[in-house]
């Protein structure tokens, strides 16, 4: 992290054409600038030093910047502004784990989605897009030179936003959250980094992730003595591993072609792991702020590690409410006819789903206009429904309930409706035995409670990843790694939840323009006019837009789609693989899934579909090793 190094060997350089004498004095002098600088960067504290790091890697990300400003003024061809635009890309991976974790609010300046963007609680703040993803549009798949005055439009934005980081780079302070933030930048490496997330143009995910890499790696050195004190084995087998994984990295540095699978299994599970135990040994903190639904004291694959009690609030969870929840959710004396119960269409043996293209009403008439959804994990979800108009569990129910085309009858109809049970008496006293009378609240907080229990979290694949190399095939492997390649899967349907709750918070929720189809006419398709998403928020380019749905126990839970139109999954695929709606000529203008074909075969295909057989898990058990 010192810069002894760098001045060491550009002195030796100077030594070519001198004389003995000089070159002795020039070498004496070198030497004694290396180890004064290894002396000052010894004497300095972790943070110190973790800071340091963090200052010369801002000045070298500004200085890259300007590079690939120069290369664009100058005319120099495409090849060479592409080269200075991914040494920027390097630059700033370098200190990607700081950017992200410290400065939230501004990080999307530096490296945010080439997309227009809101906040989910103020649908008003658009955020424009801008910096390295969006200067990536202008060079791939192809520099237009027309377009100079634009891309260097965005190059000065982004400049002037990383002279704005440098300025305030003295006031920067780790708040002993370093380790924090390590933990979190291999879960973005994972989820984000190796997939292609944010490069989705250049397609240089693969040596960038060894770039992220550099910073975790200068987290670890700069606690160095602190850690081999006490784990001397421990610390160099972390090291080991950080050095191995970059090297594979190196080695393996093709898109499509990389296995993912055998890097996550081998380099980033034992590198979350060693990272979580130093950081709960040494009570490394966590800042408070940053909240996720998995830990990072793991991997993210341990069950151990989620954390559903966000999405619980102030309430607790039982055994008495699961129990009351249970009764309740297959009860037809919910609905206003007495006919329907909540398992009628959300059938256990289907997925939690009705296994039809959209939802019965309860009049047994016609069809409604959605597909059912799955309710496994459900309840590790922010946004709920399709349009995501909902947050929380209990007003779903109750909007449910209410719907006259769904349930018909509202809460308080159905306690007087099972208040004449006196078996529901004694279930609800015994769930809420401070409650004087039973009420439409506490009825809807038991199913939700029960809800709560569809965890899906330890299908084949997890055990595999886990360490059961006996429980995928070589098809099912290969499958995953084109899922979290070449066939950008995993850039929507995020890795380890495998829906659309974007690491490494999996909080906010994405939705997709995807341009769905409104039947399987291929002679003369046409858009579905369901608008989604807009019918909430009202902006422009939610037109469309659906929540990326969980793909756990994908198999069961067919038809697909918004509106049921795919039977199958090989059409699912045929549909992605041609660039969804832009392959049937009925894109909206503000799709979000990328225009090009995946150019997937069909074997790549059915590898693909032979893994989401692998991610059914209908046991139900994994729930009791939640720590609620």
């Amino acid at each position: 992290m010192g810069g002894g190094s760098v001045k060491e060997r550009n002195l030796f350089k100077l030594t070519c054409n001198m004389s003995v004498k000089k070159k002795l004095w020039i070498c004496c002098l070198a030497i004694a600038l290396f180890f004064f600088s290894f002396t000052l960067s010894e004497s300095l504290n972790p943070e110190e030093k973790i800071t340091q790091y963090y200052r010369a890697q801002l000045i070298q990300l500004q200085a890259s910047i300007e590079q690939l400003k120069k290369a664009v003024i100058a005319g120099q061809s495409e090849p060479q502004i592409r080269s200075q635009f991914l040494k920027a890309r390097f630059a700033y991976k370098k200190i990607e784990l700081f950017a992200e974790y410290y400065f939230e609010l501004d990080v999307s300046k530096l490296n945010g989605s080439a997309l227009e963007f809101i906040e989910e609680e103020d649908p008003s703040a658009q955020q424009e897009p801008q910096g390295l993803q969006m200067i990536e549009t202008f060079l791939f798949p192809h520099y237009l030179p027309v377009k100079k005055d634009s891309l260097l439009l965005f190059i000065d934005k982004l400049y002037n936003n990383v002279q704005g980081f440098s300025r305030n780079a003295g006031n920067f302070t780790l708040n002993n959250y370093a380790w924090d933030a390590a933990t979190e930048e291999i879960v973005r490496i994972l989820c984000l980094g190796i997939t292609g997330f944010d490069s989705p143009l250049a397609q240089n995910s693969i040596k960038e992730s060894d770039a992220a890499l550099v910073g975790v790696e200068a987290i670890v050195l700069a606690y160095r003595n602190q850690i081999q004190k006490e784990f001397p084995t421990l610390y160099d087998r972390l090291v080991s591993h950080l050095r191995e994984a970059r090297l594979y990295l190196r080695k393996n540095p093709g898109f499509d072609g990389f296995d993912r699978m055998y890097f996550i299994a081998t380099y980033l599970n034992p590198i979350s792991q060693q990272l979580g135990s130093l950081k709960k040994h040494f009570q490394f903190p966590a800042n408070p702020t940053r909240f996720s639904v998995i830990k990072r004291e793991a991997d993210l694959f341990n069950i151990e590690n989620l954390q559903p009690r966000y999405f619980l609030g102030d309430d607790l969870i039982s055994d008495s409410k699961i129990e009351l929840g249970r009764k309740l959710f297959y009860d037809q004396a919910l609905s206003a006819n007495g006919q329907r119960s909540c398992a009628s269409c959300h059938q256990p043996e289907k997925g939690f789903t009705d296994g039809m293209p959209t939802a019965t009403p309860i009049s047994g008439h016609g069809r409604l206009s959605r597909n059912t959804p799955t309710l496994w994990n459900a309840f590790l979800q922010r946004n709920l429904f399709h349009d995501s108009r909902q947050t929380s569990l209990d007003r779903l129910i109750l909007e449910v309930m209410s719907n006259e085309k769904e349930m018909n009858s509202g809460v308080n109809n159905a306690v007087l409706a099972i208040q004449k049970n006196p078996v529901y008496i004694q279930l609800f006293r015994k769930a809420y035995p401070r409650a004087e009378v039973i009420n439409g609240e506490m009825l809807v907080n038991a199913i939700s409670m029960y809800l709560r229990t569809l965890l899906s979290y330890n299908s084949r694949f997890d055990q595999y990843i886990r360490g059961d190399r006996n429980r995928m095939s070589p098809s099912e492997i290969k499958g995953f790694n084109l899922f979290s390649g070449k066939a950008r899967c995993a850039t929507c349907h995020f890795i380890p939840l495998f829906n659309g709750s974007k690491p490494p918070s999996f909080f906010y929720q994405e939705s997709e323009v995807l341009g769905v189809p409104a039947d399987t006419n291929k002679a003369q398709p046409q858009l579905d006019s369901d608008l989604g998403r807009f019918t909430t928020t009202q902006q422009s380019f939610h037109r469309f837009a659906f929540k990326t749905p969980t793909l756990r126990n994908i198999t069961l839970t067919g038809p697909y789609m918004h509106n049921g139109v795919f039977a199958t999954l090989n059409q699912v695929m045929e549909f992605y693989n041609n660039g969804g709606g832009k392959g049937l000529h009925i894109a909206p203008s503000n799709q979000t899934l990328p225009f090009d074909k995946l150019g997937l075969s069909t074997a790549e295909i059915n590898n693909i579909i032979s893994f989401m057989q692998t991610l059914i898990d209908t046991s139900g058990n994994s729930f009791k090793r939640i720590p609620y």
